[in-house]
């Protein structure tokens, strides 16, 4: 079973929800989720890929 979240190097990693078959579709999603300005991980356990994304929350100030 996949698992829905990941602690890498003390970061929560997200899955993304799909899984994927070959390594080109996974890097395909993967540069659009960097594209994007998310951190990405990739992994591959019993022939499937799959993918793990962060991304930091920045907060603004928004105008009075």
């Amino acid at each position: 079973m996949v698992e829905h979240y990941r602690m890498i190097a003390n970061k929560k990693y997200i899955w993304d929800g799909k899984t994927y078959q070959n390594e080109g579709e996974t890097l395909n999603a993967a540069a659009q989720y960097k594209k994007d300005n998310f951190d990405v991980q990739l992994i591959k356990e019993g022939g499937k890929q799959f993918i793990y994304t962060r991304r930091a929350v920045v907060a603004t100030q928004t105008a009075s």
